[in-house]
């Protein structure tokens, strides 16, 4: 009997999977036309610091370097010190270790980082075209957008309405690729910078909110218009505007509406689906219990007909 159970286990957890890992919603296409899909959240995700396990490692790693002389252990525990925020000590630490050993990737990327972070962006610049040049395919290639934000931030313009990575999807209230860019490699692009941002840079900043902005009308053509009025409610809370804006959250609400005769049906089917897979277990169930009672029947007879058996 305990193999049996131990399958019976393993076959509802997967069910209990499944059913977890097919999640959909209906969402509105630009189009109008209801979908039944899994969601994109328009809004990135971010990492939360446990600062207290952060500082326990960032102590090993400097023992380890005390230890071994090794420089991969100080760039670690520099980096260890960035998302501390004690940025003077870890721009040292980088400064020296360019001095030792010249021309390290991690160590122009971050030292970039950390210039932006205590407000020189010149320098910062300087450092991320650097850490660029020494690895090309840096954050999956998508370190043009740093470029963009820190030429922005050093140009010293206050026009936050201007798309800061430069794209247009017209002034109309859907937008539109008329440029012809690769959606989905932007979308990815922005993503990944938008999470690291996100890690050091909190409400309010209009730069993280413009891009956010962005990153809605790209939705908006990839995939529905919810997951572009989250972008566009993430680019409010980084304190963002714009009467385009406006304009194409007025425009989406209206076709967001289109899924809500469609409510009762998601109820209806989220309840079939329950009973379905409920129904599922029960068979199968009666089903172990049946080749069990017919095993035990069968040996029944084997032992009547062989007694000494």
């Amino acid at each position: 009997m305990l193999q049996p159970k131990k399958i019976l286990i393993l076959f509802t957890l997967l069910i209990s999977t499944g059913v977890l890992a097919c999640i959909n919603e209906y969402r509105t296409l630009l189009t109008g036309e209801v979908i039944y899909t899994h969601p994109m959240n328009g809004k990135v995700w971010t990492q939360k610091i446990d600062t207290v396990k952060l500082r326990e490692k960032s102590n090993k790693l400097l023992l380890q370097y005390k230890t071994t002389d090794s420089l991969e252990y100080l760039s670690d525990y520099a980096a260890s010190l960035i998302y501390l925020k004690d940025y003077n000590r870890a721009k040292t630490i980088y400064e020296e270790i360019e001095e030792k050993k010249p021309n390290l990737y991690t160590t122009a990327s971050n030292l970039g980082t950390i210039y932006e972070l205590i407000g020189n962006p010149e320098l910062a610049l300087e450092w991320i075209k650097k850490s660029i040049k020494l690895n090309p395919d840096s954050h999956k290639g998508s370190e043009w957008i740093h470029i963009k934000i820190l030429e922005f931030k050093i140009s010293n313009s206050n026009d936050y309405r201007k798309s800061i990575l430069e794209l247009d999807f017209s002034d109309e209230a859907i937008p539109v690729n008329r440029n012809y860019y690769d959606l989905k490699e932007l979308s990815y692009h922005i993503w990944h910078q938008l999470r690291e941002r996100s890690n050091f840079v909190k409400p309010e900043n209009k730069i993280v909110g413009n891009i956010y902005f962005d990153l809605g009308n790209i939705l908006a053509q990839t995939k529905d218009v919810q997951a572009a009025l989250e972008s566009y409610n993430a680019a409010k809370e980084y304190g963002f505007s714009s009467p385009l804006m406006e304009k194409r959250i007025i425009a989406f609400e209206k076709l967001a509406k289109k899924t809500e005769p469609y409510k009762d049906v998601k109820k209806l089917q989220k309840t079939v689906e329950q009973n379905f897979w409920t129904t599922l277990c029960i068979i199968f169930i009666a089903f172990i219990l049946f080749v069990f009672l017919a095993i035990k029947a069968y040996n029944k007879i084997l032992k009547k007909k062989n007694p000494k058996t």
